[in-house]
Protein backbone atom coordinates (compact mmCIF):
# COMPACT_ATOMS: atom_id res chain seq x y z
CA UNK A 1 0.00 0.00 0.00
CA UNK A 2 1.25 3.37 -0.42
CA UNK A 3 2.67 5.46 2.30
CA UNK A 4 0.71 9.20 2.96
CA UNK A 5 3.31 11.48 3.16
CA UNK A 6 5.87 10.06 1.17
CA UNK A 7 8.01 12.78 -1.32
CA UNK A 8 6.55 12.35 -4.97
CA UNK A 9 9.82 9.91 -6.10
CA UNK A 10 8.75 7.72 -3.64
CA UNK A 11 5.30 7.87 -3.90
CA UNK A 12 5.58 6.99 -7.96
CA UNK A 13 7.78 4.27 -7.31
CA UNK A 14 5.66 2.84 -4.78
CA UNK A 15 2.79 3.01 -7.27
CA UNK A 16 4.82 0.99 -10.03
CA UNK A 17 5.84 -1.47 -7.25
CA UNK A 18 2.38 -3.02 -8.00
CA UNK A 19 2.70 -3.05 -11.67
CA UNK A 20 3.25 -7.17 -11.84
CA UNK A 21 -0.57 -6.94 -9.94
CA UNK A 22 -2.49 -5.01 -12.49
CA UNK A 23 -4.18 -6.69 -15.59
CA UNK A 24 -2.92 -5.13 -18.69
CA UNK A 25 -5.89 -2.70 -18.68
CA UNK A 26 -5.14 -1.66 -15.42
CA UNK A 27 -1.49 -1.18 -16.60
CA UNK A 28 -3.07 1.12 -19.05
CA UNK A 29 -3.96 3.28 -16.28
CA UNK A 30 -1.48 3.34 -13.92
CA UNK A 31 1.13 4.27 -16.93
CA UNK A 32 -1.48 7.04 -17.83
CA UNK A 33 -0.84 8.24 -13.87
CA UNK A 34 2.56 7.76 -14.28
CA UNK A 35 3.04 10.29 -17.50
CA UNK A 36 0.27 12.76 -16.54
CA UNK A 37 -0.03 13.04 -13.28
CA UNK A 38 -0.18 16.46 -12.62
CA UNK A 39 -2.99 16.79 -15.44
CA UNK A 40 -5.03 14.11 -13.80
CA UNK A 41 -5.19 15.85 -10.79
CA UNK A 42 -7.63 18.28 -12.15
CA UNK A 43 -9.59 16.04 -14.04
CA UNK A 44 -12.54 14.20 -12.74
CA UNK A 45 -12.98 10.69 -12.85
CA UNK A 46 -15.63 10.58 -15.92
CA UNK A 47 -13.16 12.78 -17.74
CA UNK A 48 -10.22 10.19 -17.05
CA UNK A 49 -12.45 7.56 -18.43
CA UNK A 50 -12.78 9.78 -21.51
CA UNK A 51 -9.32 10.77 -22.18
CA UNK A 52 -8.24 7.03 -21.74
CA UNK A 53 -10.82 5.52 -23.27
CA UNK A 54 -11.23 3.12 -20.43
CA UNK A 55 -14.53 2.65 -17.64
CA UNK A 56 -14.72 4.39 -14.69
CA UNK A 57 -15.44 1.40 -13.16
CA UNK A 58 -11.64 -0.05 -14.57
CA UNK A 59 -9.80 3.20 -12.94
CA UNK A 60 -11.48 3.08 -9.45
CA UNK A 61 -10.44 -1.05 -9.69
CA UNK A 62 -6.91 0.25 -10.46
CA UNK A 63 -6.82 2.82 -7.65
CA UNK A 64 -7.99 0.82 -5.07
CA UNK A 65 -5.27 -2.31 -6.70
CA UNK A 66 -2.73 0.47 -5.83
CA UNK A 67 -3.90 0.79 -2.22
CA UNK A 68 -6.12 3.73 -2.03
CA UNK A 69 -10.47 3.97 -1.09
CA UNK A 70 -10.90 4.87 -4.44
CA UNK A 71 -10.20 7.27 -7.44
CA UNK A 72 -10.79 10.47 -4.71
CA UNK A 73 -8.82 9.23 -2.39
CA UNK A 74 -5.91 8.42 -4.77
CA UNK A 75 -6.33 12.09 -6.18
CA UNK A 76 -6.49 13.50 -2.94
CA UNK A 77 -2.86 11.88 -2.08
CA UNK A 78 -1.44 12.87 -5.56
CA UNK A 79 -2.70 15.99 -5.30
CA UNK A 80 -0.64 16.51 -1.72
CA UNK A 81 2.65 14.92 -2.57
CA UNK A 82 2.78 17.37 -6.05
CA UNK A 83 1.79 19.98 -3.89
CA UNK A 84 4.69 19.39 -1.71
CA UNK A 85 7.40 18.92 -4.31
CA UNK A 86 6.44 22.35 -5.67
CA UNK A 87 6.07 24.13 -2.29
CA UNK A 88 8.88 22.12 -0.41
CA UNK A 89 6.32 21.68 2.49
CA UNK A 90 8.55 18.57 3.89
CA UNK A 91 11.91 19.93 3.67
CA UNK A 92 11.08 24.00 4.96
CA UNK A 93 9.10 22.86 8.28
CA UNK A 94 9.33 20.44 11.11
CA UNK A 95 7.57 16.85 10.64
CA UNK A 96 4.75 17.69 13.73
CA UNK A 97 3.96 20.97 11.69
CA UNK A 98 3.58 19.36 8.42
CA UNK A 99 1.35 17.18 9.72
CA UNK A 100 -1.21 19.50 10.51
CA UNK A 101 -0.16 21.69 7.11
CA UNK A 102 -1.12 18.43 5.55
CA UNK A 103 -4.27 17.95 7.79
CA UNK A 104 -5.78 21.23 6.73
CA UNK A 105 -5.47 20.57 3.16
CA UNK A 106 -7.28 17.12 3.41
CA UNK A 107 -10.16 19.12 5.00
CA UNK A 108 -10.22 21.64 2.28
CA UNK A 109 -9.90 19.76 -0.74
CA UNK A 110 -11.99 16.94 1.21
CA UNK A 111 -14.83 19.61 0.72
CA UNK A 112 -13.92 20.54 -3.28
CA UNK A 113 -14.32 16.57 -3.78
CA UNK A 114 -17.61 16.46 -2.56
CA UNK A 115 -19.68 19.66 -3.73
CA UNK A 116 -22.52 18.62 -5.35
CA UNK A 117 -24.29 21.43 -7.71
CA UNK A 118 -27.40 19.90 -7.64
CA UNK A 119 -27.70 20.34 -3.58
CA UNK A 120 -26.22 23.39 -3.78
CA UNK A 121 -29.01 24.47 -5.85
CA UNK A 122 -31.35 23.17 -3.67
CA UNK A 123 -30.14 25.06 -0.90
CA UNK A 124 -29.49 28.22 -2.37
CA UNK A 125 -33.30 27.83 -3.78
CA UNK A 126 -34.63 27.45 0.29
CA UNK A 127 -32.45 30.09 1.23
CA UNK A 128 -34.35 32.17 -2.19
CA UNK A 129 -37.75 30.92 -0.60
CA UNK A 130 -36.98 32.15 3.08
CA UNK A 131 -38.60 35.51 4.51
CA UNK A 132 -35.16 35.19 6.93
CA UNK A 133 -32.49 33.30 7.14
CA UNK A 134 -31.59 32.57 10.93
CA UNK A 135 -28.23 30.96 11.60
CA UNK A 136 -27.14 29.07 14.57
CA UNK A 137 -23.55 28.28 15.45
CA UNK A 138 -21.97 28.38 18.40
CA UNK A 139 -18.26 28.04 19.69
CA UNK A 140 -15.82 28.50 16.58
CA UNK A 141 -18.82 27.68 14.06
CA UNK A 142 -20.06 31.50 15.30
CA UNK A 143 -17.45 33.05 13.59
CA UNK A 144 -18.52 30.98 10.39
CA UNK A 145 -21.76 31.91 10.65
CA UNK A 146 -21.36 35.58 11.51
CA UNK A 147 -19.81 35.51 7.96
CA UNK A 148 -21.86 33.76 5.79
CA UNK A 149 -24.73 36.24 7.30
CA UNK A 150 -22.55 38.93 6.88
CA UNK A 151 -22.37 38.30 2.97
CA UNK A 152 -26.05 37.23 2.79
CA UNK A 153 -27.25 40.59 4.21
CA UNK A 154 -24.89 42.07 1.59
CA UNK A 155 -26.88 40.12 -1.11
CA UNK A 156 -30.24 41.72 0.20
CA UNK A 157 -31.54 38.64 2.34
CA UNK A 158 -32.66 38.99 5.92
CA UNK A 159 -30.05 37.42 7.41
CA UNK A 160 -28.77 37.40 11.46
CA UNK A 161 -26.04 35.28 13.49
CA UNK A 162 -26.59 35.78 16.90
CA UNK A 163 -23.73 34.86 19.63
CA UNK A 164 -25.61 34.55 22.98
CA UNK A 165 -26.81 31.48 23.84
CA UNK A 166 -30.38 33.44 25.43
CA UNK A 167 -30.68 35.50 22.17
CA UNK A 168 -30.21 32.47 20.26
CA UNK A 169 -32.89 30.61 22.13
CA UNK A 170 -35.31 33.54 21.31
CA UNK A 171 -34.25 33.11 17.71
CA UNK A 172 -35.16 29.46 17.74
CA UNK A 173 -38.70 30.80 20.09
CA UNK A 174 -39.84 33.58 17.44
CA UNK A 175 -38.63 32.62 14.00
CA UNK A 176 -41.82 32.47 11.65
CA UNK A 177 -43.04 29.79 9.85
CA UNK A 178 -41.74 31.21 6.33
CA UNK A 179 -37.95 31.06 7.76
CA UNK A 180 -34.80 29.15 7.58
CA UNK A 181 -32.71 27.98 9.66
CA UNK A 182 -29.69 27.47 9.46
CA UNK A 183 -27.13 25.01 11.61
CA UNK A 184 -23.17 25.21 11.94
CA UNK A 185 -21.64 22.36 13.84
CA UNK A 186 -18.79 20.65 13.91
CA UNK A 187 -19.90 17.69 16.38
CA UNK A 188 -23.74 17.83 15.80
CA UNK A 189 -24.05 16.84 19.04
CA UNK A 190 -23.88 20.72 21.10
CA UNK A 191 -26.53 20.52 24.03
CA UNK A 192 -27.72 24.00 22.86
CA UNK A 193 -27.86 23.74 19.39
CA UNK A 194 -29.47 20.22 19.69
CA UNK A 195 -32.25 22.13 22.01
CA UNK A 196 -32.26 24.97 19.66
CA UNK A 197 -33.11 22.52 16.78
CA UNK A 198 -35.80 20.83 18.99
CA UNK A 199 -37.63 23.63 19.55
CA UNK A 200 -37.33 24.69 16.12
CA UNK A 201 -38.40 21.30 14.93
CA UNK A 202 -41.58 21.40 16.65
CA UNK A 203 -42.54 24.84 15.42
CA UNK A 204 -42.30 23.79 11.85
CA UNK A 205 -39.29 25.41 10.83
CA UNK A 206 -36.91 24.02 8.14
CA UNK A 207 -33.52 23.16 9.18
CA UNK A 208 -30.76 23.24 6.52
CA UNK A 209 -27.45 21.85 8.59
CA UNK A 210 -23.68 21.76 7.92
CA UNK A 211 -22.02 19.29 10.12
CA UNK A 212 -18.70 17.96 9.91
CA UNK A 213 -18.96 14.36 11.17
CA UNK A 214 -21.56 12.25 9.21
CA UNK A 215 -23.94 10.30 12.07
CA UNK A 216 -24.72 12.71 14.63
CA UNK A 217 -28.54 13.77 16.68
CA UNK A 218 -28.40 17.65 14.93
CA UNK A 219 -28.66 15.49 11.29
CA UNK A 220 -31.87 13.47 12.78
CA UNK A 221 -33.44 16.84 13.97
CA UNK A 222 -32.69 18.48 9.92
CA UNK A 223 -34.60 18.79 6.97
CA UNK A 224 -30.96 18.84 4.41
CA UNK A 225 -27.75 18.15 5.54
CA UNK A 226 -24.64 18.99 4.11
CA UNK A 227 -21.70 16.61 5.67
CA UNK A 228 -18.40 18.51 5.15
CA UNK A 229 -15.47 16.24 7.00
CA UNK A 230 -13.16 17.59 8.86
CA UNK A 231 -9.95 15.59 10.54
CA UNK A 232 -10.41 15.38 14.01
CA UNK A 233 -7.67 17.14 16.20
CA UNK A 234 -7.30 18.42 19.55
CA UNK A 235 -3.93 19.35 21.25
CA UNK A 236 -4.05 18.57 24.90
CA UNK A 237 -7.77 19.63 25.33
CA UNK A 238 -7.97 22.68 22.90
CA UNK A 239 -10.25 22.22 20.03
CA UNK A 240 -7.68 22.51 16.36
CA UNK A 241 -10.07 21.28 14.28
CA UNK A 242 -10.76 23.42 11.20
CA UNK A 243 -14.05 25.57 10.64
CA UNK A 244 -11.91 26.50 7.34
CA UNK A 245 -14.46 23.80 5.35
CA UNK A 246 -17.37 25.07 6.66
CA UNK A 247 -16.62 28.55 5.54
CA UNK A 248 -15.29 27.55 2.08
CA UNK A 249 -18.61 25.42 1.80
CA UNK A 250 -20.70 28.69 2.55
CA UNK A 251 -19.27 30.75 0.44
CA UNK A 252 -19.64 28.11 -2.66
CA UNK A 253 -23.40 28.45 -1.59
CA UNK A 254 -23.51 32.11 -1.74
CA UNK A 255 -22.08 32.34 -5.07
CA UNK A 256 -24.82 29.58 -6.26
CA UNK A 257 -27.85 31.97 -4.71
CA UNK A 258 -26.49 35.11 -5.99
CA UNK A 259 -26.53 33.26 -9.58
CA UNK A 260 -30.06 32.21 -9.22
CA UNK A 261 -30.94 35.68 -8.41
CA UNK A 262 -29.33 37.07 -11.07
CA UNK A 263 -30.78 34.01 -13.26
CA UNK A 264 -34.52 34.93 -11.63
CA UNK A 265 -34.31 39.11 -12.73
CA UNK A 266 -32.76 38.50 -15.71
CA UNK A 267 -35.56 37.15 -17.00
Amino acid sequence: MVRKGDNMQSFMKRLIQHRDQLSQLEKQVLDYIIRYPKKLVHLKLEEVAKEMYISTATISRTCKRLGFQGFQDFKLQLHLNIRDEAQGVSQGISESLSFHVKRYEKDIQGVLNRIDEEKLNKAASMMIQARHVEWFGMGHSYSVCWDASKKLLMLGKSSMARMDWDDLRSAALNVRTDDLAIFVSYSGETLNILEYAHILKERGITILSIVGTPSNRLVELSDFVFYTPIEHCYLDDIDMCSRAPFQLFLDLLLVEYRNLINGRRSH
